[in-house]
């Protein structure tokens, strides 16, 4: 069975030839290399991880492609300012991207597809067949909704169950901890979503936002309603390395997901754990 971690972030300290944003969890001289990615997937049986770096400079997850060849794939970071859609183009071009992460597509109340600002940016990857890495909030997934009505063809990856990120600080063990549990509403949202055949939920990020210590037994019914709604074939399985990497540790932080969908049979969790993402990217 080939395991794909499907969300991994992987950053060096910051330097002229690595340059990245930098915030309190993150400092400048913060690292999490790919060298020490590679060291915990193998250790735990996984073979390949979609990088996702931390803003929009590619230049170290380029490099991480480069000198691991098949074994990483890449999504990226918008820039800021108005969206670019032949910057992306670029960046895919020299970057290898198949992908970007997106937190808004809008502004909130948007009546229409083609009134969105990322519209022409989803428009492109959806031509591409590029994944939309989505993790927005309450009025972004009504926007994507909207989105989707008029691109069913395009591919989303909803990011950590779909939920819906606020306020957060950081946790003794330099995680981010959300204010907020995981909430009906939000699961409603989600679920809506579920009819595009093209939407794809990430089963990553949990520590973040469940009530309970590993292996977050209250998001059970979460991950229960969104099995049977999308299907283990819509399923991805991500670690969010390397904040898991103390606290609950990698391995760990895996085998949450055999925990909370006891249901799945051995073909479906095969595809949870590793063939949904390698149908999904290139290698």
């Amino acid at each position: 069975m080939t395991v794909v971690d499907a969300h991994a972030h992987v950053f060096a300290a910051v330097s002229d030839r690595y340059p990245r944003d930098v915030h309190e969890l993150f400092p400048a001289e913060l690292e999490a290399t790919s060298e020490e990615l590679l060291a915990e997937m193998d250790a735990a049986g996984v073979d390949r991880a979609v990088l996702v770096p931390l803003s929009h400079h590619d230049e170290y997850v380029r490099d991480c492609l480069d000198r691991v060849p098949r074994r990483f794939a890449a999504i990226g970071v918008p820039a800021p300012g108005p969206v670019d859609v032949e910057a992306y183009r670029r960046r895919r071009e020299r970057s290898r991207l198949q992908g970007l992460r997106l937190y808004s597509l809008g502004e909130a109340g948007t009546t229409r597809p083609g009134g969105l600002d990322a519209f022409a940016l989803l428009a492109e990857l959806a031509r591409v067949g590029d994944k939309l890495w989505f993790y927005g909030g309450r009025e972004q997934m009504a926007l994507l909704e909207l989105a989707l009505e008029e691109l069913p063809e395009l591919t989303v990856v909803l990011n950590h169950l779909g939920y819906w990120p606020a306020a957060f600080h950081a946790d003794v063990h330099g995680r981010i901890r959300f204010e907020g549990p995981y909430t009906a509403e939000g699961l409603e949202a989600v679920m809506r979503l579920a009819r595009f055949p093209r939407v794809f939920v990430l089963c990553a990020g949990m520590y973040a936002f469940a009530v309970e210590p590993w292996p977050y037994a209250d998001l059970r019914p979460v991950t229960a309603a969104l099995c049977e709604a999308f299907g283990a074939e819509r399923l991805l399985l991500g670690s969010d390395f390397p904040w898991i990497r103390s606290e609950p540790g990698y391995r760990q932080t895996l085998a949450a997901v055999d925990a909370l969908l006891p249901e799945l049979d051995d073909a479906n969790r095969r595809r949870v754990r590793g063939e949904n993402a390698l149908e999904l990217f290139f290698w």
